[in-house]
């Protein structure tokens, strides 16, 4: 795996590292790897702050375990790097396209005759909140920002997440929860992609088709403050629309179509209503 010169490569019980040379701090393995050996088995990955540094004035750190597959996905692992590593690899990638992602402070990975056991990714923390939570806390209409200011950063939004695509990446679950939110004291909106473990990059000749599957979890979770309108203006950005022709007209009744299916299999929810009472705030995050 190649990366930057800001990380060095290391070994340790097992575990074949990869470690940042100005972030990681080597009274931190042991820490990590107690609170590895902790986790239960999980086909699902498990995220846990490392409270202990960011008590003791540092800054915040969380731990992401991921344990071994089975079955024909174990197989897979032995010719591929584990998803810490392909993690740690997009999100160097992503910022050095100056997008803003978590820095990895160190990931590892641990094999048995090449089957892979156990991996793990260890992170910084960033400024801000999960998109929900921040447009929660703060309410559409709260003192201090502006119509002017929640259509900027609609618009900020948009055009970063067409960047990304522009690039060749797809993230690898962009929902509202994996972008976080910063508002600088300028007010303008900072924007992380987050969770970069299922992110790719794709050639430029691949189909740009890919792009889509980001819409839909874009779309797919109603959000305080955010209105219908809301949703087509942000797609009129990311299009670079000044008028909305046949073709793109398509795409949003695939778009409503995707959405509704979503909501229906991930929330349960009665899709068969209109599409903006669907995807209307009801005072809960889904």
């Amino acid at each position: 795996m190649r990366l930057s010169s800001d990380y060095y490569q290391a070994n340790d019980g097992g575990w074949s590292l990869w470690l940042h040379r100005e972030k990681w701090q080597e009274n931190l393995w042991q820490v990590v790897v107690r609170l590895i050996e902790k986790q239960p088995s999980s086909k699902h990955p498990q995220t846990l702050q490392i409270k202990a540094f960011a008590e003791a004035g540092g800054e915040a750190l969380f731990l992401k375990v991921f344990h071994g597959c089975s079955g024909v996905a174990a197989i897979k692992d032995i010719f591929r790097d584990s998803k810490a590593f392909r993690s740690m690899r997009q999100a160097t990638a992503l910022a050095r396209h100056n997008f803003n992602v978590p820095i990895t402070v160190a990931a590892g990975e641990k094999r048995t005759y090449g089957l892979l056991r156990k991996a793990f990714v260890l992170t910084s923390g960033v400024e801000g909140e999960a998109l929900p939570t921040f447009l929660r806390q703060q309410g559409a209409d709260a003192p201090g920002i502006s119509l002017v200011e929640k259509r900027n950063a609609l618009k900020h939004l948009a055009l970063e997440v067409r960047r990304l695509h522009e690039l060749g990446f797809i993230h690898g679950d962009l929902v509202p929860t994996n972008i976080f939110v910063y508002r600088s004291p300028s007010k303008e909106a900072c924007f992380f992609f987050m969770d970069n473990d299922r992110t790719r990059q794709y050639p430029m000749w691949v189909p740009r088709t890919l792009w889509r599957r980001n819409l839909v979890q874009l779309n797919r979770i109603p959000l305080p403050g955010v209105t219908l309108q809301d949703r087509m203006r942000f797609l009129g950005h990311y299009l670079g629309l000044k008028e909305w022709g046949k073709k793109e007209r398509q795409l949003l009744v695939w778009l409503e179509r995707k959405t509704r299916r979503r909501r229906t299999d991930c929330d349960s929810v009665d899709s068969s209503v209109s599409f903006r009472q669907l995807m209307r705030w009801q005072g809960e995050l889904k």
